[in-house]
Formats: C-alpha cells, structure tokens, sequence
C-alpha cells in the first residue's frame, strides 16, 4: 500500500517521537539522576572536608595549648625545685646556727593538689629540744618560697654525746600555684611553730 503524503508526516513524527520519549527515558533521565547522584556525592565530601578542617584547627589548638601548658608546667618545676632548695639550704645553714647535726634530710615525691603541690621532707637530726624549737620558729618566720608545716615528729634521749635529744621530723613544704607562676612571695605558716608548743605542753606535763 502506497502511503500518502500526510501519513508519511505523520509516520516521521511518529518516529521522532518515539526517538525522542527513548532519548529521554534512556539517556537524558538516567543522566539527570546521575548529576544529582555526583552533586549529592560532592555536597558530602565537602562537608566531610569542613569537618576535617575543623578537626584539624581543634588540633592546631590542642596543640598550642598543649605547648603552653608544657611550659607553665617546666616553670612550675624549676619553681618547685628553687623552692626546695631554698628551704633546704635555709633548713641546713639556720640548723649549724643553733647547733643542730643532720643524720639526714630525705625530699620526698612533690605531690599535685587541686591549688597548691606539697614535697613531704623527712628530717633525722640530733640537737637540744630548746634550740631544736628555736630552729623551728625561727624557719616559720623566714621569708621567701613556700611555707611549710610539721606534720609529725618524734624525740627521744640522743646515743650521740654533746647532744640531749635524737628526732626525726615529718615536714610538709607547700607551693601555691598562682605564687609559682606570678613569682610574688607567700607568707609562711605558723603552724609548725604550734605543733612544736603542743608538743612542749605536753612533754612538760
């Protein structure tokens, strides 16, 4: 059957329809999909990469606070061992001054509190009550680093002859943080001055 003019047209069209509606279906939607599939895919990496660069600027900042508190905590154990040996050597110097012999002065392990660290001492020395208690208060009103209290002690008749009294003391040196960084001086506390007249009272009694 020969076909006319218009159905051929028509046919075309037909055709270039179809051709279209199978383009479409087939090539250009399945594309729109993968565009928004590679945008969705971009939109997460580009999010993962902020949160990366804000993990890393944590980090920068962890880091420098890190190194800020590396430093303050290197200052705060030069202070700690100044403040040691400042009370030491006053401890050993102002000992000869009233006559007292050390068998030993033991630092112990500087512990860290919430404000202040704490290096217990312990002391064995030979001496005279009398100028052992002198020793004493005249260290509570020193001034310079750190104060320090007397926990505990313990005396008895000394076996070493030109002395009346063997002891051994419990000494606690305190630091306060906010002294340590500041470098400002601190008072010393008394308190080892009334321990020892506790202890006078009682001895006497």
């Amino acid at each position: 059957m020969v076909l006319t003019t218009q159905r051929r047209i028509i046919a075309g069209v037909g055709v270039f329809l179809g051709l279209i509606c199978i383009f479409y279906f087939l090539v250009y939607i399945p594309q729109i999909e993968y565009r928004e599939d590679l945008m969705n895919k971009i939109s997460q990496e580009n999010l993962r990469l902020l949160k990366l660069e804000g993990k890393i600027r944590e980090l920068e900042e962890l880091k420098k606070e890190r190194e800020r508190l590396s430093q303050e905590l290197a200052l705060l154990e030069k202070k700690i061992k100044e403040t040691q040996a400042s009370f030491l050597y006053e401890l050993g110097m102002r000992g000869k001054v009233y006559g007292i012999e050390y068998a030993s002065i033991v630092p112990l392990k500087t512990e860290e509190k919430n404000y202040y660290f704490v290096t217990p001492v312990n002391v064995h020395l030979y001496g005279r009550y009398h100028n052992l208690g002198m020793l004493i208060s005249d260290m509570a009103r020193r001034g310079g680093l750190g104060s320090f209290t007397v926990d505990n002690f313990l005396i008895k008749a000394s076996s070493m002859e030109g002395y009346t009294i063997e002891a051994n003391l419990s000494i606690s040196l305190y630091k306060y943080r906010g002294s340590l960084l500041s470098g400002k001086k601190e008072e010393v506390s008394l308190s080892s001055k009334s321990n020892l007249t506790s202890a006078d009272r009682r001895r006497r009694r």
